[in-house]
């Protein structure tokens, strides 16, 4: 019993660890904020920490969200279990109205109450956060007086508990509602609050409250608790009230703390949060506020545009309410729901990035490999490696020494889908090879490459090999596109199988693994040899997106089979533009897809297609425009110079920061079969952690050029802006151990790329220019300079090749 009880006082510390770039003292104001009075209603928002967050709707209240455990995706969680189905405050025995304002800050929200009925001469708002590293949050009230009297009235705070745990869902084998149990609730002394309780676990809910502000004058004195007696209409929940007497001097404020803390292990867990949580409520919030705004400075960026500037900046603070961390996990392979057996290992942390809220707050192969992309862009590279340590981990206990990567881990521990015996997710295991190489080139992080090394060893071997029944070299099972109809090859994990390959052979270069760097190389080579052979449709202009084989395979058992040895098949998924997104298609060929992926048959109103829609195909689609497919587009138009057409895509997904949330990027948007406000309970989710893919990605890698190579002691600075743009620059980006910036614009044929590098590098810096423009003049520093042109698909990139460690200037002229 002991070692339980220290146990989740040695997380707490750990958690509470954050790294030494991220600790700032916050400032008192200046912060920015983002806010919406229409509809509130209709919107859903979340707030978040690593260990527990809210969600629910922006006027207050918590109705039924989410469809994974239909309904209940709402509340206050603390993964893996819920803690709270709803909260309300009662003035004077009557609810609190609804909501009238609703505000996004950084690490924190606030719910302003309108001042009118049981609320007249009261100035109400609520502001919620959960403190990153403790398993509580916080809820605080504050209650002006803005009358010339005394006001006298009751305050009521009503829980109303939920507890169960992140798996089973409604509709796997052994359902939630079949595991979930009536809750208990208790008045607990020792916190003079409630102490809700799942029976026969050491599952709690504790809910207490504290007063922190108050004037001379004013009267705060705690009641008591009631616990409800209408337990037949709570189901298998449970209730309570914490009362409160208050007289508010005239033009006097009060503010009042409410804690809702949990744990899944020992209950002196959830004493220890809440404790720490009400102990300094307020020095929490200015500490998760610092925590965040020493966010915005890393990678800040000058973008002339307001549209595209907001979502770049708020995208970094997604990033960082997308973090999570869960103790204690039970690894167990439910086989795509459909069994629920013992646990086969047991994980002290699983740490990283969850994919969305509400639905996908857990861990995903594909979506963590999306995500890095921008979390290197901003310097936030640490939660990528976190996470990918926590796949591979997982991954490895699972699937053993295959190396194959999994498709979902749940806070729970349960693996839904990905195991050795399922015929995919293939891409994934290629995408975590790109995501820990690009991971390693920006931080210059030697050990985490190592770490992973043999694991990406064995699963690029493994779905090379193991995965390909005919011989070609193309892996077989799904990807990206889990949909009927599909041959067993598939577009994307062709192309990232090639980037991944190449991605493995650099890092063996760099190791001096010169076994590994010849079979990876040789490997990516022969692959994209014949990749325009196999996979180029003429007939359509487009390259397919799956091949058919004549036979069924054990590999992919369901694939859609053709009439001879290999046929191309067309559907006219997103997954057509994955090609150019990794840069593999030849420009040709890439300039005879585009017109076709950017007009209405991929691209609509609002973004990029799930699948596209063409009736003289047969084809009625999936007109869901969705903020990875239209990332892909704005990241594969950039690899050919694009750029304008890139920088529409990169419009698409920003302006819909505020389309739910103020200040968070979504999932889907509305589109033809798509409407964004449909019930709560089939919506997708209001913040999807790799919709930022498509804002920090091309800002930083593709439009400012940085592309640092720290293992190699390189750092490319080759801006192209989209001509809409005259300038772009950026700060702070992190390179390694330091950091560096860079600034570009573009006056009619002339460019000027400005760099400050750490010390200890080679910079290649320069310009993508159009193709074959004539170059008249390049100066660096003021002095002409010698230079390199290269032709590449980005267009005619003027390269200068100098020492790092100070200001650098080049320009260049054209004609």
């Amino acid at each position: 019993m002991l070692c339980r009880r220290l146990f989740p006082l040695v997380y707490l510390t750990l958690s509470l660890i954050v790294p030494a770039w991220a600790q700032t003292t916050p400032p008192a104001s200046g912060y920015p904020t983002r806010s919406t009075t229409e509809n509130l209603a209709l919107k859903r928002y979340v707030v978040t920490g690593d260990r527990a967050y809210i969600v629910g709707t922006q006027d207050g209240g918590f109705p039924a969200i989410g469809w994974h455990i239909k309904g209940h995706m709402g509340g206050v969680w603390s993964h893996p279990i819920k803690l709270l189905d709803s909260y309300r405050f009662l003035l004077g025995g009557t609810a609190l109205p609804a909501v009238q304002k609703f505000t996004s800050a950084p690490g924190f929200v606030r719910l302003d109450y309108p001042v009118s009925g049981v609320t007249s001469g009261l100035q109400i708002s609520r502001t919620e956060f959960s403190p990153d590293g403790l398993p509580v949050a916080l809820i605080g009230l504050e209650i002006q007086n803005t009358t010339a009297q005394p006001a006298s009235t009751t305050l009521a705070f009503q829980p109303t508990s939920e507890i169960l745990p992140a798996y089973p869902w409604s509709d796997t084998t052994l359902t939630s509602d079949q595991l979930d149990q009536k809750d208990n609730v208790s008045f607990d002394p020792l916190i003079s609050g409630l102490s809700f309780s799942e029976p026969g676990k050491p599952w709690y809910a504790l809910v207490a409250g504290r007063v922190t502000d108050r004037g001379p004058q004013d009267v705060i004195r705690f009641v008591g608790a009631n616990l409800s007696s209408n337990t037949a209409d709570l189901g298998k929940k449970a209730s309570g009230q914490l009362g409160w007497q208050l007289t508010i001097a005239p033009n006097s404020t009060v503010k009042l703390w409410l804690a809702v803390a949990g744990t899944h292990l020992d209950k002196y867990e959830a004493y220890a949060a809440l404790f720490l949580g009400l102990g300094n409520p307020d020095g929490l919030l200015a500490a998760k506020l610092g925590r965040r705004l020493a966010l915005l400075p890393l990678s800040n960026a000058s973008i002339p545009d307001a549209t595209v500037q907001a979502a770049y900046d708020w995208a970094k603070l997604n990033l960082a309410d997308m973090r999570r961390n869960v103790f204690g996990a039970q690894i167990r392979d439910t086989n795509e729901g459909k069994q629920y057996p013992s646990p086969l290992a047991y994980f002290f942390l699983l740490s990283g990035i969850g994919a969305g809220y509400p639905d996908y707050p857990w861990f995903f192969g594909t979506d963590g490999s999306y995500t890095t992309f921008p979390l290197v862009a901003v310097g936030q590279w640490e939660a990528a490696e976190d996470h990918l340590r926590t796949i591979r981990e997982v991954s490895r206990a699972v699937n053993g020494a295959t190396g194959k990567v999994l498709h979902e881990i749940v806070t729970t521990g349960d693996i839904y889908f990905g195991t050795n015996a399922q015929p995919g997710d293939t891409n994934e295991t290629a995408e975590f090879a790109t995501a820990v190489a690009t991971v390693w080139r920006w931080s210059g992080d030697n050990a985490f490459r190592d770490e992973n090394y043999e694991f990406i060893k064995d699963g690029l071997n493994y779905i090379t090999t193991q995965l390909v029944s005919n011989g070609d070299g193309w892996p077989e099972g799904a990807g990206m596109v889990e949909a009927a109809g599909l041959g067993a090859k598939k577009l994307d994990v062709a192309v990232y199988t090639i980037r991944a390959l190449r991605d493995l052979a650099q890092m063996a270069r760099n190791k001096g693994d010169l076994a590994t760097f010849n079979w990876a190389a040789g490997q990516a080579e022969a692959l994209a040899a014949k990749f325009d052979h196999d996979w180029w449709d003429p007939s359509q202009n487009l390259y397919a997106d799956s091949l058919a084989l004549n036979h069924a395979v054990p590999t992919d058992p369901s694939a859609t089979l053709g009439t001879q040895p290999i046929t191309q098949l067309q559907q006219l998924y997103w997954i057509n533009a994955t090609p150019m997104e990794t840069g593999i298609a030849p420009p040709d060929h890439a300039a005879t897809a585009f017109p076709t992926l950017e007009g209405p048959i991929f691209t609509g109103d609002t973004g990029f297609y799930q699948q596209g829609q063409d009736p003289d195909r047969g084809i009625k689609g999936s007109r869901q425009a969705s903020a990875l497919n239209t990332s892909v587009m704005a990241v594969a138009e950039a690899n050919y110079g694009r750029m304008s057409e890139s920088l529409r895509y990169v419009t698409f997904i920003a302006s819909e920061l505020d389309t739910e949330q103020p200040g968070a990027l979504p999932e889907l948007f509305d589109s033809p079969d798509y409407a964004y406000f449909q019930d709560f309970t089939a919506r997708a989710m209001v913040m999807q952690a790799w919709s930022s893919y498509g804002i920090e990605w091309p800002v930083i890698y593709h439009f400012l050029g940085v592309r640092p190579d720290v293992p190699n002691r390189e750092i490319l600075v080759v801006p192209e802006l989209p001509p809409e743009w005259p300038a772009l620059s950026a700060d702070n980006i992190r390179v390694g151990a330091g950091t560096m910036s860079a600034s570009a614009t573009q006056n009619g044929a002339h460019y000027t790329t400005q760099a400050s590098t750490p010390r200890g590098f080679q910079l290649k810096i320069g310009y993508a220019l159009p193709p074959a423009s004539v170059i008249t003049s390049v100066t660096l520093n003021g002095s002409p300079s010698a230079y390199e042109v290269r032709d590449t698909h980005r267009g005619r990139e003027v390269i200068v090749t100098t020492n790092s460690g100070q200001g650098t200037r080049l320009d260049i002229t054209s004609q």
